[in-house]
């Protein structure tokens, strides 16, 4: 996997911490809800009183206007982009439990002949040229009714066998016929369920005392993932904890592959860390065979990935909390990974989502909320803030169930690598460690 290019190293500060002047904003994206004091008011916060006239004799005191309350930035407490995602979370003895409870096992797909339908230019009962009537009593103008009886093209089409191309068909109830087309290929093979790739997960599980974690269906249902987890696995120094999970994403559909992904999680702040190690990948990549001995094969390689990633991260992440950055450092470091500070003319809105975005990120890297209290004002705060923001804070428009799938979706399936904002603050931070 190609890392992308990153800024220029951050340089260590010997001086004391800058003081940023940010604007007051409510964090609820902390879980516990546990937020920073909000900053003394000032004279610039309230405007002078003005002289009240006394109302003339008569005439009723009208009440003072209510002042307009802020709402502040919703967020779903207590999930990550993976649980977001899930239809079943944890609680699951086995994988196969947790499969069950997703609902994503016993998915039936299969091969099936594939043809086109191509226009013939005649009626396929009656053999009148299209736009011509039907003759008399045409079974397909008794099945396909029109106004003037014309023959109509869908009335010509014939099938035409595709040699060497199946369509990939799904059972669906919902369907008319209870059948889902939902791809094509042109191997001579029926997708691997996840049921069956899920052996990976389940020696995972015995071999590390992980639990269940997320599971659910992605892609509109032509793939699906399920997770293990084991809580505290990482130690961030002596003060922060890291959770490990692997992650089984199966597709049943050519052109997106199946992988084991291994990552970090940082339960606190609810973040995902989805990124590549110097010298160390952070997937699996499985074969499309159904095949046992290469089962077995994928499944060793990927409890070895498993702890050697556990082990990795744990030291980089360790190494950030020891690094302390002032103020200044972590407004530029914000600014260049989230590539939002608005050009002088751009509208209020703009600013206006800057100035929440810089009071956010703030709060979380100085520690004025309890998440990261501890570990306040270090190159891992930093981290945290930034992806804090991007994945569970950052408004979307209310009701907009689909915007939130969409930036969950490209947290962890983003379209090229240099849109992975994980990456880029990792390698940027990871400078000079």
């Amino acid at each position: 996997m190609t890392e992308p290019k990153t800024p220029a190293p951050i340089q260590e500060s010997q001086q004391a911490p800058a003081k940023v002047e940010t604007k007051p904003v409510p964090v609820k994206a902390v879980p516990t809800k546990v937020e920073g004091k909000a900053p003394a008011k000032t004279t610039r916060d309230k405007a002078p009183a003005k002289p009240v006239a006394a109302p003339a004799e008569g005439k009723p005191v009208k009440a003072p206007a209510k002042a307009k309350v802020e709402e502040p930035v919703q967020v779903r407490p207590d999930k990550d982009v993976w649980s977001r995602l899930a239809t079943a979370n944890n609680s699951s003895r086995t994988v196969n439990e947790l499969l069950k409870k997703a609902g994503v096992s016993g998915w039936s797909v299969t091969r099936q002949p594939m043809a086109a339908l191509v226009p013939s230019d005649k009626c396929t009962d009656c053999d009148q040229v299209s736009g011509r009537k039907h003759t008399s009593g045409c079974p397909m103008l008794a099945d396909y009714p029109n106004d003037k009886g014309l023959v109509e093209p869908d009335h010509t089409t014939v099938p035409v066998a595709a040699p060497g191309v199946w369509s990939l068909v799904m059972v669906d109830k919902a369907e008319e016929f209870g059948f889902r087309h939902i791809g094509h290929t042109i191997r001579e093979a029926n997708p691997v369920p996840i049921e069956v790739r899920g052996s990976i997960l389940t020696e995972i599980l015995k071999s590390t005392g992980a639990k269940t974690g997320p599971a659910g269906p992605l892609w509109d249902s032509t793939g699906a993932f399920a997770s293990v987890r084991v809580p505290d696995m990482v130690p961030v120094g002596k003060v922060d904890t890291v959770e490990m999970r692997a992650v089984l994403v199966n597709s049943l559909v050519p052109g997106r592959g199946s992988v084991l992904r291994v990552m970090p999680v940082h339960t606190g702040t609810h973040t995902v860390i989805p990124v590549v190690l110097p010298d160390l990948s952070d997937r699996v990549e499985l074969t499309p065979d159904n095949n046992s001995d290469t089962r077995i094969t994928e499944a060793s390689e990927a409890l070895d990935l498993f702890t050697r990633f556990a082990e990795g991260f744990g030291e980089i992440a360790t190494k950030l909390s020891h690094k302390k950055m002032t103020a200044q450092q972590f407004e530029t470091f914000a600014d260049t990974v989230l590539k939002d500070k608005p050009q002088p003319g751009a509208g209020k809105a703009l600013f206006d989502l800057y100035d929440l975005r810089s009071g956010v990120v703030g709060k979380l890297f100085r520690g004025e909320v309890d998440l990261t209290e501890k570990i306040k004002s270090t190159r891992w705060a930093a981290l945290l803030a930034v992806l804090c923001w991007t994945q569970t804070v950052k408004p979307v428009k209310p009701g907009t169930e689909d915007a939130r799938k969409a930036r969950d979706m490209a947290v962890l399936f983003p379209a090229r690598e240099s849109s992975n904002t994980a990456q880029t603050a990792l390698n940027l931070l990871s400078e000079g460690l």
